[in-house]
């Protein structure tokens, strides 16, 4: 039986400012390095070792890569060559409810809405609160193809659900018996992928990559044509409790 163990990237630099939220989400921060460093040497701990490595296009994914592939290298542990695949590249989500928050009358009336949910007794707003009510609101009217026309679209969610699963289907077809593969990318491509393995909608796949945290491995057991989750979402003894982030 063969293994596939996907990691999701450590926390990268967010910008509190809901209009500038992922400005410069593709690196990680101070926290995201120790998160990759710490998730490493438990990799290395638990005797895990790998006979390939996949890894999306992000800046956020290859120093996730770096930093366990440095934790494995002074431990003198075999690291395999990376392979670069774009298709475990993120969805477009942020880009969606950037323009649906620029979006004439359609992203004031979100933004109140936002507001009006997480504003505090004492009148305050905790803005990363609200952009993230905004996020969620958005993007499962994108999964539900229930946005305004007017809001163009790249990638919809369902060809980005299609994009994964091609990826997937190529490296299941590069995995040889017996072999641990490692996924490095992002919570869309691993929500995805186990929203593919239990065949659940896309409304629920889009919930499963709401909740995975950074720096957290989601293990797949496969064998012929058989496929089976082992476990999802699983952060590794850190010992920290402020590694348990979700950006």
């Amino acid at each position: 039986m063969s293994r596939l163990i996907l990691i999701r990237h450590a926390q990268a630099t967010f910008s509190r400012d809901p209009l500038e939220a992922f400005e410069d989400y593709d690196q990680l921060s101070p926290l995201g390095l120790q998160q990759a460093e710490a998730l490493g040497a438990e990799l290395v701990a638990s005797g895990t070792v790998f006979d390939k490595v996949f890894v999306g296009p992000a800046v956020r994914h290859r120093q996730t890569m770096d930093a366990v592939a440095s934790s494995y290298m002074r431990s003198e542990v075999p690291w395999p060559a990376p392979v670069l695949s774009e298709e475990l590249a993120e969805h477009q989500g942020a880009r969606v409810v950037e323009r649906a928050i620029a979006a004439p009358d359609y992203g004031e009336d979100l933004i109140q809405l936002a507001k009006s949910k997480v504003e505090q007794s004492n009148g305050e707003i905790d803005q990363t609160r609200m952009y993230f009510e905004v996020y969620r609101r958005v993007t499962r009217q994108w999964a539900r193809c229930e946005l305004p026309a007017s809001i163009e679209v790249e990638e919809t969610w369902q060809a980005f659900r299609c994009r994964v699963e091609s990826a997937l289907h190529g490296i299941l077809e590069e995995t040889g018996k017996g072999e641990a593969v490692g996924i490095v990318t992002s919570g869309g491509p691993v929500g995805c992928t186990v929203a593919w393995i239990l065949g659940l909608d896309d409304e629920k796949a889009l919930e499963l990559a709401w909740v995975v945290q950074n720096a957290t491995l989601t293990e797949v057991l496969f064998s012929g044509g058989r496929m089976s989750l082992k476990s999802f979402n699983v952060q590794p003894r850190m010992r920290v409790p402020e590694f348990a982030t979700y950006v």
